[in-house]
This record gives C-alpha cells, sequence and structure tokens, in this order.
C-alpha cells in the first residue's frame, strides 16, 4: 500500500476515535487522553535520550495519567497534582547525584511542552454540553485540515522551501494551502454543530479556522525543531505514516489554548 493510502487509512480511524470521544465524553475522554499523554511522555523521554538528557520520568508520568481525572471529577486538586510533581522533580535533582541541571529543564520543559498544553484538551467536552462539544470539535478539525491540504497540495505544487533548516519538505505553497485549508476545518464544525441543535456563528468559526489554520503550522514547526535537534525523523510510530502521538498532536495542542480563550470570552 502507498504511503498516502496508509496515511489516509490511518487518519479515518483517528477521526473515528475522535468522534467517539466527542460523543461519550466523560471518562472515556479523559482515559484517551490521559492514555496519549502517557504515550507523549515516553516519546519525549526517547527523543531527550538522543542527546543523553534523562527526564525524571515517574512523576511527569504521574501527572499524563493523573491530570484529566482530577479535571473531570475534581478540578479543585489539580494544582495539588503539579506542585506534588514539581517539588518531585526538584527533590530529585537535590538527592539524585546523577541527575544533572540540563535532565532537571528538560524535565519541566516535559511538564510544560507537551503536559500543560494537552491539558487544553480536557477543557472542553467533559460535560457533553452542546458549546464544549463545539470547541473540541474546532481544535482538531482547523489544524487537521491545514495540516492535509499543506501535506496534499505542497506534495504536488511545492517549489518554494519554507523552512528547510527545520523541516526540509514544507513549502511556501504547502503553507499557504495550510492558512487556506484552517477555514475550511472552521466551515466544517459550523454544519456538524446542527446536529446538536447549535449555531456558533459561522464568522467566528471561520476565523477560528484561520487562526488555526496559522497557528497549527506554528505548532507543527516547533516540534520540528527538537526533531532535526535530536536526528530523528518522528516522535514515534503508533501511527504509520503520522508518527507518534507529539507527531499528530503537535499542531492541535499549540491551538488548544486560543480556543479555550475564546469560548471562554465569547461563547459560554
Amino acid at each position: 500500500m502507498s504511503e498516502l493510502g496508509t496515511r489516509s487509512i490511518v487518519a479515518v480511524g483517528l477521526i473515528a476515535l475522535l468522534a467517539l470521544v466527542i460523543w461519550l465524553g466523560g471518562w472515556v475522554q479523559a482515559a484517551v487522553l490521559a492514555l496519549f499523554s502517557v504515550i507523549a511522555v515516553t516519546e519525549m523521554n526517547s527523543m531527550f535520550r538522543k542527546k543523553e538528557l534523562n527526564i525524571c520520568l515517574p512523576p511527569l508520568l504521574l501527572m499524563a495519567a493523573g491530570q484529566y481525572f482530577l479535571l473531570f471529577k475534581l478540578p479543585e486538586y489539580l494544582p495539588i497534582l503539579y506542585v506534588v510533581c514539581f517539588l518531585w522533580i526538584g527533590c530529585d535533582r537535590i538527592l539524585n547525584k546523577g541527575r544533572r541541571n540540563e535532565d532537571v529543564i528538560a524535565s519541566v520543559f516535559t511538564a510544560v511542552y507537551p503536559l500543560a498544553l494537552l491539558l487544553c484538551f480536557g477543557l472542553f467536552g467533559f460535560d457533553r454540553s452542546d458549546v464544549s462539544r463545539v470547541a473540541l470539535l474546532i481544535v482538531f478539525a482547523a489544524p487537521c485540515m491545514a495540516d492535509n491540504n499543506a501535506y496534499l497540495f505542497g506534495r504536488k505544487f511545492g517549489r518554494n522551501k519554507l523552512c528547510p533548516a527545520i523541516s526540509p519538505n514544507k513549502t511556501v505553497e504547502g503553507f499557504i494551502a495550510g492558512i487556506i485549508g484552517g477555514p475550511m476545518g472552521g466551515i466544517m464544525v459550523y454544519f456538524l454543530q446542527k446536529l446538536w441543535g447549535l449555531d456558533v456563528h459561522w464568522a467566528i468559526l471561520v476565523c477560528l479556522g484561520l487562526v488555526g489554520g496559522i497557528i497549527g503550522q506554528m505548532g507543527d514547526l516547533f516540534a520540528s525543531t527538537f526533531k532535526r535537534w535530536a536526528g530523528i525523523k518522528d516522535y514515534g510510530r503508533l501511527f504509520p505514516g503520522h508518527g507518534g502521538v507529539m507527531d499528530r498532536l503537535d499542531s492541535a495542542m499549540f491551538f488548544a489554548p486560543t480556543v479555550a480563550a475564546v469560548f471562554c470570552l465569547f461563547i459560554r
């Protein structure tokens, strides 16, 4: 099977999983997000090991596994989890003679990227309210449409390299196509929301899609800087044709804080 065919089949499977998470919400969403976050931490650990950095793994895994369940049922205790994990990292540096300052920096960085950004996925959908579902959908729809447009258009028509030192295959033409793809994701969400009888204004979703098309591609490039630094092609191999969890979610998690701010301030 061709790379494009494999990529398409995996993409359909991921869309089906997203639909299930959006439809069921609750414990299903918490469990899926926790699983993906744990895998993301292990991918970051593998990436740092390529540069001979050893992150303090146990507290990061605890944070990845526990933050969504607390956010879902006991949100007031979520800061305690973060305090415990950061103190754990600090105490480990003091008591563990083999731990270097560079390892601590990598550990704290992993707590922020990806864990703090991935936590934003838990701000939507848990209560299965209509607006919350729309927010969760646009978080993924805009960057994914941008990514697909950029990949397909750039592969066929791309001539001018965008950031060859970071991502050799990305082109200016693909980037522009990705910006156009973002609003297409917003339009798609506008019609899908009718399934829940909601009517978030199309202009808001299209504008969010446009922003998502830009920020999502920035998130992809940001993730690529670390892959180039570590000398790896993908963070993982969980999804054939797509890489790992970090490769698949790098765009959406960069966009998620923006969606959270817009929906919190303007679409309650």
